[in-house]
């Protein structure tokens, strides 16, 4: 865990998404929870030593299935976009089984302890933006579709942080399975333009980074939509699509996930694109 600014704490080295937790004179507020049940409770048990009053409220910063599984272990009230809160009310009791098999195939030591555990549902929700305010200490946070619909960041002001969600990552491809890579785009340049000081990057996944980390996710994007964009307006077949999934595999060389699963997303990636390309060119 580190302080990366007074009372600003992150954690990256959890197997799935970063989390971290900003103090407050009135408990903890926490960003994000990680995506296995082992880690969620190292991570419950390490927010306690920061402070001995109970986490305040969890904030989600999207639907991703490996984001929102282990929101229990904080046992905080949940705060979300709106669109996730709806995501979440969907699941009704239960998270759907595929989520649990897909984590559990990521990693399968620590998907042992997936279970068919209760869904925690948002208690608080918001669609543009919303000001958070605890402890006399102001967190923002704002919408930033793209990565999904249910997509949001949170800034602090008092210290110039900024938690960008899944709209950036570092050290491995951003998930395109379940995205409008148009609008994120539009959220990658207003992060850039960030109207107020910001000091540290902490990206969804990955090291903390800087302004550059944000344009390599925007080239990676732009470089797959135009590739789909060739591939449509040449009228190659469909599934001759898969023959680029090398070449964004290859842009991560260092990225330490599971080769089997990493193909697989990125093929997602593939089809989701294509799918929004040819929706678009058709309307």
């Amino acid at each position: 865990m580190q302080e990366i600014a007074e009372n600003v704490f992150i954690e990256t080295e959890y197997e799935g998404v970063n989390v971290g937790a900003v103090r407050t004179r009135r408990g903890i507020v926490a960003i994000d929870v990680p995506s296995y049940p082992r880690q969620a409770r190292d991570w419950a048990m390490r927010l306690h030593t920061l402070t001995p009053r109970p986490v305040a409220y969890t904030i989600l910063t999207d639907y991703h299935g490996d984001r929102i599984i282990n929101a229990r272990w904080l046992n905080a009230p949940v705060v979300t976009h709106e669109a996730t809160a709806e995501k979440l009310r969907s699941y009704d009791k239960r998270y759907p089984q595929t989520l649990l098999e897909s984590l559990a195939h990521r990693n399968p030591d620590h998907g042992r302890e997936l279970s068919q555990s209760p869904v925690e549902h948002a208690s608080l929700s918001f669609t543009g933006s919303m000001q958070l305010w605890r402890g006399g200490l102001e967190i923002q946070l704002f919408a930033a579709p793209g990565p999904t619909l249910g997509s949001i960041g949170v800034y602090l002001p008092e210290s110039g942080v900024l938690f960008t969600g899944d709209a950036v990552v570092t050290n491995m491809p951003p998930m395109l399975g379940e995205a409008n890579t148009a609008v994120w785009l539009q959220t990658i340049d207003q992060l850039q333009h960030w109207p107020d000081p910001v000091y540290h990057i902490v990206p969804g996944r990955g090291e903390p980074c800087t302004m550059a980390d944000l344009t390599a996710v925007a080239t990676y994007i732009r470089t797959m939509r135009q590739r789909l964009q060739e591939h449509i307006e040449a009228q190659k077949p469909r599934d001759e699509i898969y023959g680029y999934l090398m070449e964004f595999l290859n842009q991560y060389p260092g990225c330490n996930l599971p080769a089997d699963w990493l193909k697989r997303q990125v093929k997602y990636s593939l089809d989701r694109v294509y799918d929004e390309i040819q929706l678009n060119g058709s309307n």
